[in-house]
């Protein structure tokens, strides 16, 4: 039951939600490009169950894709925290306890296969604590910094067109290319944040899982001798 509802939050956090803001990019890109001096209708916006169901399906699959673009452009945080280079005495346990457990040499050990190996440890022992927070989180926050990086850059791209208004009931507001730059650079900023809050959960989902294994194999159940065994080693 908890496992399948952290399931779906991953998949409203982690896809939907993202990908609502690519869509919303992708409006704003179709908007500048194919019908720039049409205005946007705030007040008679009001889609029907249909269109609310195509929005979604498509915020969904892209949120997919964003997830896909944010795995290949932010490879680098990944790799930092994988290496936990800012935790050196947690570095050299982790290498030492995942070779034990493999049953390989710790300097042929490489963190990337160190964290697996203790993750799936952890998980293995039922011990996985907020595992499934963790992930999620992180998820939701590598998502939608790239998708508000993205939805910066097509509100820079509309500030470059003229003609961008949007309707209020029976007036139209004319909004200026400063107003749309202003609007890009607060989003940015707000996608700078999510990046840094990306980092620091990729990091604590790393120490999360070491610590979890180092400390299953510290502090042993009764009667599991596997931990018992390495020790001894």
């Amino acid at each position: 039951m908890v496992s399948n509802f952290a399931f779906t939050l991953y998949e409203i956090f982690g896809y939907l939600m993202p990908g609502s803001l690519a869509f919303a990019g992708f409006a704003v890109i179709y908007w500048a490009l194919f019908v720039p001096d049409i205005p946007l209708g705030v007040a008679a916006f009001a889609p029907g169950i249909g269109t609310w169901v195509l929005v979604i399906a498509g915020g969904y699959i892209l949120g997919h894709a964003v997830q896909a673009v944010g795995n290949m452009i932010l490879r680098q945080v990944e790799k930092n925290a994988i290496e936990m280079g800012n935790a050196p005495l947690l570095r050299k346990s982790a290498l030492e306890s995942a070779s034990k457990l493999f049953g390989v040499d710790a300097k042929d050990m490489e963190p990337r296969w160190a964290y697996r190996i203790l993750d799936e440890y952890a998980v293995q022992k039922g011990q996985s604590g907020d595992r499934d927070m963790f992930i999620y989180r992180e998820g939701f926050y590598r998502g939608t910094c790239i998708a508000l990086f993205f939805l910066a850059l097509s509100l820079i791209l509309r500030s470059a067109i003229s003609g961008t208004s949007i309707q209020l009931w029976h007036w139209r507001m004319a909004v200026s290319a400063v107003e749309l730059v202003t609007t890009a650079l607060l989003i940015g900023f707000l996608g700078w944040l999510f990046l840094r809050r990306y980092r620091r959960f990729a990091e604590y989902r790393v120490t999360r899982a070491v610590l979890s294994a180092l400390v299953l194999l510290q502090f042993p159940k009764d009667g599991d001798e596997t931990q018992e065994s390495m020790r001894e080693k």
